[in-house]
Formats: structure tokens, C-alpha cells, sequence
């Protein structure tokens, strides 16, 4: 009875692996432009929800792997069995200012489906592990896209192409660039613009050569395929010893990660077969990558912002500034330069009656408008306070013929003639009422002497 169950348990493994083995050749070859509709084996951050394969997010020490359900087979009945071809469309972008762009991707052949990996700080493209010298037990071929500089033997730059086998350490690599007009061009992997690379293994001659291209910015409308822009020469060619590699059954698909900084990686197209040339993929088909409304923009927008609001902060001032200046403005007459020390300003003026305000208006005199007003404290002596007023009361009176001439205004202000004394009776100043008035009473005081005394404080509202 033993026997007979043992029977039975070795036919159902024969029987699901040769299902396996139909289903691999049934599902080859593919082409993706919409991977809602892909028999994909997600896990991590990777998701296909507006139909692109997002692989990687702003998720912090993380990763992301998006495998093909099916296994390919890889027999071992002749040395062409072993070759296949892949084209696929890739975008990263970078979610921290530059110069860092985030962990880096890559297409992945493995001999499990199942490559879930613990992020670390620089997260070995969600492949390899630091806990084991970045090895692993997995039978993997990598085509690393890395994007970040780390302290990896032979991690050179920043911005390559390597070739992996089960190991991080690259077998062969090189700057990112493409062959165009007769040379190499570089390119930045990481610059949010769609790249379209070709990845071929040949079985018969064992030599894996990748190639890449930037996608050109138009997109045309009727078809157009790829095999029009693949460069001539690839940027890697390496010999690999399928021995070291392939099980019978292999998995394909694309595994990205993210540490200390982080990217956005998208896969737009894919298209895949084993044993020949996988189908071009039309240009014309692949979805742009969506618009990018976080990373380095919300830093640039501060970056511009900054300066602006400084700008028009100091504008402001200048303009502040003019106001006051043109407000306080007044014509210094010729005869007044001489005695502009013993003069008061307009704006002292200006700022003791207020501004001129109407409820500091005592009537009019023959010079215009008079004010009340208080002056600041300064070092000036009562005697000559007492001597201004009078001078303004003579000046006020309504008869012309009693007001003095310019020459004795001077002459009283030098000290060489006294100022005569003024009867509020008979002065008739240009006030209605004044002589029955209350008389106004100012109060100043000064640094060099204190006094109170009642007088008539007049002001003159013109220059």
C-alpha cells in the first residue's frame, strides 16, 4: 500500500511540472503597454494601478518586486533553449533634491518568484542583503540600473549599468550612455525621462549584451518601433557561463528598492521572449510617466520664493522710504540757508500740529493759516521762544504797513535790534475774537531750563 501511494505522489510532481513547463510555452512571448491586464506576482510597494508598474514610492529603507507568474523554461535539449531577448521602457524620478537619486532597479531573471527583502540603507536593488555579503542562495542573472553611489567594491558612480550574478558586485559595468553618431553619449538614468533598453542572451555564443536609448521626447502617433532607434553598438557585452545561472525553470520580472533616499520607478512597456527576439514595442503605444507632484519641486519652489518675498520686502522699503521723504519735503529759500539753523523743519511742523489737522487751527493771518501746536522737547532757552512768538504775532497782524520787513525780522533775530512789544489791543491780528479770547497757554520744556510761561503759540502751515 506504501508503494502504491509512492507511485502516485512522484506522478502528480511529474504531472505538475510538466503543466508548469506547458504554461511556460504557452505564455511566451508577451508584450505589456497596460499592466492591469499582466499575470504579475506583485509584492512590496510595486503596483499596477493606473495601468504603469510602479515599483518603487517615497517609502523610506523599503523594496518592490513585480515577477511574471509563469516560469520560463529553460531546457537543457540544445543550446539555443537558453537564449531570450526583453525590451522594456523605464522613468525615475528622484524625491530628493539632487544629487541624490534614490536605490536603482533591475531586470531580473531568478530561479524563485519570490524575492522579498528586508530595505536597508542602501537596500542592494531589493536583491541582496548586507546579513549576507550580498550574496544569495537564489540562482540570479540582474541587470542593474543603480542610481546611487554606495561603498560596494567596483560601485564606481553614481549613474551605471552593471551585470549581476548572484552577487550585488557587478561582473562588468559601465557609466550609463548610449552610441549615437559615432560615440557614446551620456545619459542619466535618473532624470525622469523615458529610456528604452534591450537586453539579448544569446545561448549559442553564451554573451549577454544590453543596450540603451532615450525614448524621443514626441511621441508619434502611427506606429513606431523600436528597432528604428536601438543604437548599434550596446553598452555592455559580457560573456556568462549559463551554468552558473539558469535552472530548468525561471522567473522574469523587476525588482527596485529604496534607503535613505528614494525614487519613483516606473516600468511603461515590457515586452519578452525566450528562444528568439522579443517583439519591438511600439512607440507610439507607451504611456508617458505621470506628472511628479512631490520631491525637489516643493524645495525649487521655496528656492524661488525666497528671494522673490526678499525682493519685494526691500522694494516696499524704498518705496516707504520715498513716501516720508516726499511728504517731508520743503523749499529752503535762499535768504533761509543762512539762518537754517535757528529754523524748524517741516516735518517738526508737520508733526506738531498733528499734521495740520483742522482741530488744530486758530484762525488766519495775512501769511496764511495759523496753527497750534506743541513742540518737542529740545535745548533751546525760554528767552528765545518768547522772541519767535513775538516775531510770529508781528508778523500776523492784519494792517500790512505794521508788519515788519524782512530785513528787520533779520536783524532781530541777529540781536542788533529789540523786538518791539505788541499791545493785543491794538495788534489786530487776523483771528476772529483773539484779544477776548482765552489766551492759548504752552507749556515747554527744556534741557538747559525749565520754565512756564502764557503766550500765543502760532504756527505757520506753509513752507
Amino acid at each position: 500500500m506504501a508503494g502504491v501511494v509512492g507511485s502516485h505522489s512522484i506522478w502528480m510532481m511529474l504531472s505538475v511540472h510538466v503543466m508548469l513547463l506547458v504554461l511556460a510555452q504557452e505564455k511566451d512571448p508577451f508584450v505589456l503597454y497596460d499592466f492591469r491586464g499582466a499575470n504579475l506576482y506583485l509584492d512590496g510597494m510595486a503596483n499596477i494601478n493606473d495601468g504603469r508598474l510602479h515599483l518603487t514610492n517615497d517609502t523610506e529603507t523599503s523594496t518592490g518586486h513585480a515577477m511574471f507568474k509563469v516560469p520560463m523554461n529553460f531546457s537543457t535539449s540544445s543550446p539555443s533553449s537558453y537564449s531570450f531577448s526583453t525590451e522594456f521602457v523605464f522613468a525615475i524620478f528622484p524625491l530628493q533634491k539632487p544629487p541624490s537619486y534614490g536605490q536603482g532597479m533591475a531586470f531580473v531573471v531568478a530561479s524563485k518568484i519570490d524575492l522579498m527583502a528586508n530595505g536597508t540603507a542602501t537596500s542592494g536593488l531589493g536583491l541582496f542583503s548586507l546579513d549576507n555579503k550580498n550574496k544569495t542562495e537564489k540562482q540570479i542573472l540582474a541587470v542593474e540600473f543603480d542610481t546611487n553611489k554606495s561603498s560596494e567594491p567596483l560601485d564606481e558612480s553614481g549613474n551605471h549599468v552593471g551585470i549581476d550574478i548572484n552577487s550585488i558586485v557587478s561582473v562588468h559595468h559601465a557609466e550609463a550612455s548610449y552610441y549615437s553618431e559615432g560615440k557614446m553619449k551620456p545619459l542619466l538614468l535618473a532624470s525622469g525621462k523615458r529610456i528604452l533598453v534591450w537586453i539579448d542572451y544569446d545561448g549559442v555564443e553564451k554573451v549577454l549584451n544590453v543596450t540603451l536609448a532615450p525614448v524621443p521626447k514626441s511621441t508619434p502617433v502611427s506606429p513606431f518601433l523600436s528597432t528604428s532607434i536601438k543604437p548599434s553598438v550596446p553598452l555592455l557585452s559580457k560573456s556568462i557561463n549559463r551554468s552558473e545561472i539558469f535552472n530548468e525553470t525561471m522567473f522574469v520580472g523587476f525588482s527596485g528598492s529604496t534607503g535613505s533616499t528614494r525614487s519613483n520607478q516606473y516600468i511603461l512597456a515590457w515586452s519578452f521572449k525566450k528562444g528568439g527576439k522579443a517583439q519591438s514595442l511600439d512607440i507610439s503605444k507607451i504611456m508617458d510617466a505621470p506628472d511628479q507632484k512631490s520631491g525637489s519641486k516643493p524645495t525649487l519652489i521655496l528656492v524661488t520664493t525666497i528671494p522673490t518675498v526678499f525682493i519685494l520686502i526691500i522694494l516696499g522699503g524704498v518705496i516707504y522710504l520715498l513716501y516720508k521723504k516726499k511728504k517731508y519735503a520743503e523749499v529752503l529759500e535762499q535768504w533761509e540757508k543762512e539762518y537754517s539753523p535757528q529754523r524748524y523743519s517741516f516735518k517738526n511742523l508737520y508733526i506738531a500740529t498733528k499734521g495740520f489737522r483742522e482741530s488744530q487751527l486758530l484762525g488766519a493771518g495775512g501769511f496764511g493759516k495759523v496753527y497750534k501746536g506743541l513742540l518737542p522737547s529740545g535745548n533751546f532757552k525760554a528767552e528765545e521762544v518768547k522772541m519767535l512768538l513775538r516775531l510770529g504775532m508781528l508778523c500776523s497782524q492784519s494792517n500790512p504797513e505794521n508788519r515788519p520787513s524782512m530785513r528787520h525780522i533779520v536783524q532781530y533775530l541777529e540781536g542788533s535790534v529789540p523786538v518791539p512789544r505788541i499791545s493785543f489791543d491794538t495788534a489786530g491780528f487776523g483771528m476772529p475774537n483773539i484779544s477776548n479770547e482765552t489766551v492759548t497757554q504752552m507749556t515747554t520744556t527744556s534741557t538747559s531750563a525749565n520754565y512756564s510761561f502764557e503766550d500765543i503759540t502760532v504756527l505757520f502751515g506753509g513752507r
